[in-house]
């Protein structure tokens, strides 16, 4: 009989030579693009123009990413969808309350670029599905046309290294989003897209995850079969690397009236062992459960509950403040636990790339300062 750790080194094998002949595709791909180039130009290779070179590769992976981000948006919106925030390393665009500004924040889950888009409410399921793989596949699709046209001017009207290594990003970047891959909790596009056609298991989960979004992207305010729906996919699906994610973000429902509820929805997502020492989603889902213990007034009676939260990783800043005031909490800190809400509030601001206006983490925020208050006054 295999066990548990056999199957996932097999598994983890079977991606590694994925992932290894998938890069070998690509090289492959490559050669033709750049070597005509040096055969008929003849390049004069010197610390000047590898110098040059260099910073045309800095410049072109911003661009790329630019482009790539700006893609997926693009495409989001002919399917129908609504435009949320885009983040371009720090920057940050918001589209909210029917206003658009820009604000600076440190890149959520290490995205160096992320596009956030959702369906309106009248959007059917089918649509939905369709809509989001034009969405997904919006941002490799725009780097590979951006590629073509780049090296179409360079073998024609414009030779230039530059814009030919402009192009190899380009084609670098997009052909690389494409393989389906995951690692610390990010997922390539071409993963995204394997799933929705039904190649690896997770279509069920992505769509759910995007109709909870659909019914309320700034709440919990979800239809009761929608709630049941992601349950099912909880249950059904523990150990999907997008499980996490989905139970962190279906827990706010349970809050004030059936924490324990949650508890016991989470109790294969949350804590269980990692396969990765940087696992942002599993942080999160660990501290969602640890929200709905407190909300349960379970916390202080849960089995080795310290060392449970030193294991929730620093990935995520939010999740990070989160687990060290709960330690604050309770290891009977009072100062630091104050802090640590202060630096939260800092964090969340007005509005965040990750938790949006961050109502419900706003509303954990509130509940340990009034614990805080009820020390005080005692």
């Amino acid at each position: 009989m295999v066990t548990e750790s056999k199957r996932k080194e097999k598994g983890q094998r079977k991606k590694s030579l994925g992932q290894t002949l998938a890069g070998l595709a690509i090289g492959i791909i490559l050669w033709p693009v750049f070597l005509p180039y040096l055969f008929i130009h003849d390049p004069v290779i010197d610390v000047k123009s590898t110098i040059v070179i260099l910073v045309a590769i800095v410049v072109s992976g911003a661009f790329a990413l630019i482009i790539h981000e700006f893609g997926h948006a693009v495409a989001g919106t002919f399917s129908g969808m609504k435009f949320m925030n885009m983040s371009i390393g720090p920057i940050v665009i918001i589209r909210s309350g029917g206003r658009s500004r820009i604000i600076f924040q440190k890149p959520a889950l290490g995205y160096l670029g992320r596009a956030m888009l959702r369906f309106p409410a009248e959007t059917p399921s089918e649509q939905m599905e369709s809509g989001l793989k034009r969405y997904v596949a919006g941002g490799p699709a725009a780097n590979v046309v951006a590629a073509a046209v780049a090296i179409a001017l360079v073998y024609t009207i414009l030779p230039s290294g530059i814009l030919l290594t402009f192009a190899i990003v380009n084609l670098l970047l997009g052909a690389a989003n494409l393989i389906p891959t995951d690692s610390r909790g990010m997922m390539t596009d071409g993963k995204h897209l394997s799933m929705l056609s039904g190649k690896t298991p997770g279509k069920e989960l992505v769509l759910i995850s995007y109709r909870l979004m659909q019914e309320d992207a700034e709440g919990a305010d979800w239809r009761p079969g929608t709630v049941a729906e992601a349950e099912e996919m909880i249950r059904l699906q523990p150990d999907h690397p997008l499980t996490p994610a989905l139970y962190a973000s279906l827990s706010p429902y349970y809050i004030p009236e059936n924490p324990s509820e949650a508890v016991v929805l989470g109790r294969r997502i949350a804590f269980r062992e990692r396969d990765q020492k940087i696992d942002p989603l599993q942080d999160m889902a660990d501290i969602a459960m640890v929200h709905v213990l407190y909300a349960a007034g379970k916390l202080t009676s849960e089995p080795e509950i310290r060392l449970k939260l030193v294991q929730i990783g620093d990935a995520e800043k939010v999740t990070r403040l989160f687990r060290d005031a709960y330690l604050a909490y309770l290891d009977d800190q009072p100062e630091k636990l104050r802090n640590c809400l202060e630096d939260l509030e800092l964090v969340l601001g007005q509005w965040h790339s990750l938790y949006l206006e961050g109502r419900y983490e706003k509303g954990r925020i509130s509940a340990l300062r009034q614990f805080l208050n009820n020390t005080q006054h005692q």
